[in-house]
C-alpha cells in the first residue's frame, strides 16, 4: 500500500504501536531507536520540529530536550499524538510540500525519508533545510542497502508499505544535493547481533545490559547494519 494512505487509515493508526512492538526484533529496534535519537540530540538546539510525529513514540524523547512542535500527513496520527501531548502544537502537513514561517534549531524525522526514492527524499530534505536555522541540525534515518533484507522482503511479502534502501554513497550524494553536510552517522540493527538477542530472550533478559551496551559500542560499524541514523547541518 502507498504509505500516505496506509498511515491515514484509522485501523492502522489504532494498532500502530502494537504492530511496531510485535516480535523480539521489533522491540529491540524500538529501544535502540530511542537511545540513538537521544545520542544525536546532544548539543542540539531546544526549538525542535518533528517532521512526521506518528503516534508520538519519538515525540516523548524530543520533549525532554526542548520545546517541540510537529506535523504529520495523517489526521488520525495527529489525533493519537495530541491525546498524549494536548499542549503540543501539531499541524497537518506533507514533507514534500512544506512552507516555513519560522526557523528551527533542530528538525527530527524518523521513519519518514526511507519511504521515498532518491529524488523525493532530496525534495524532503531540501524542504527541511529551508526550515533550519543557520546553526541548526537535521536528524533522520534511512534503511541501509542490504541484499539479504531485499530478498527476505520479496519471499515473505514483509512490510505493509514500500521503503527504499540507500548505500553510503547514496547518502553522501543525497546530503550534498540537499545542501547538507553530514556531522554524525550511527548504525543500528546489526544482523550478526540479533541471534544473541534471541538467546537472551531464553535467559529472560539476563543479558540485556550487555547486549544493548554492545549495540551502542557498535554504533560506528556499518557492517551488516540495517539502519543509518544521520545528523547533518547546512553546507
Amino acid at each position: 500500500m502507498e504509505f500516505k494512505e496506509y498511515y491515514k487509515d484509522k485501523n492502522v493508526v489504532d494498532s500502530y504501536e502494537e504492530i511496531r512492538d510485535k516480535g523480539l526484533k521489533a522491540r529491540v529496534f524500538r529501544r535502540l531507536e530511542r537511545q540513538f535519537v537521544e545520542i544525536l540530540l546532544e548539543n542540539c538546539g531546544q526549538n525542535i520540529l518533528e517532521a512526521g510525529v506518528g503516534t508520538g513514540f519519538i515525540t516523548e524523547i524530543l520533549r525532554k530536550h526542548g520545546k517541540v512542535s510537529g506535523f504529520d500527513i495523517s489526521k488520525e496520527m495527529i489525533k493519537k499524538t495530541k491525546s498524549k501531548f494536548p499542549d503540543m502544537n501539531i499541524a497537518e502537513g506533507d514533507i514534500l510540500n512544506l512552507k516555513f514561517s519560522k526557523k528551527y534549531d533542530t528538525i527530527v524525522s524518523i521513519r519518514v525519508i526511507s519511504h521515498f526514492k532518491f529524488n523525493e527524499a532530496k525534495i524532503a530534505l531540501i524542504n527541511l533545510n529551508n526550515g533550519l536555522g543557520n546553526d541548526g541540525r537535521i536528524i533522520f534515518n534511512l534503511e541501509n542497502r542490504s541484499l539479504i533484507r531485499r530478498f527476505s522482503r520479496k519471499i515473505t511479502n514483509w512490510g505493509s508499505t514500500e521503503t527504499y534502501q540507500y548505500s553510503n554513497s547514496d547518502i553522501n550524494n543525497l546530503l550534498n544535493e540537499s545542501g547538507l553536510v553530514k556531522e554524525e552517522i550511527i548504525y543500528l540493527d546489526h544482523l550478526f547481533v540479533m541471534p544473541f538477542h534471541f538467546f537472551n530472550k531464553l535467559l529472560n533478559g539476563k543479558l540485556d545490559n550487555f547486549l544493548f551496551n554492545l549495540e551502542i559500542r557498535l554504533r560506528k560499524v556499518r557492517f551488516m547494519s540495517n539502519n543509518s541514523f544521520i545528523k547533518c547541518k547546512k553546507q
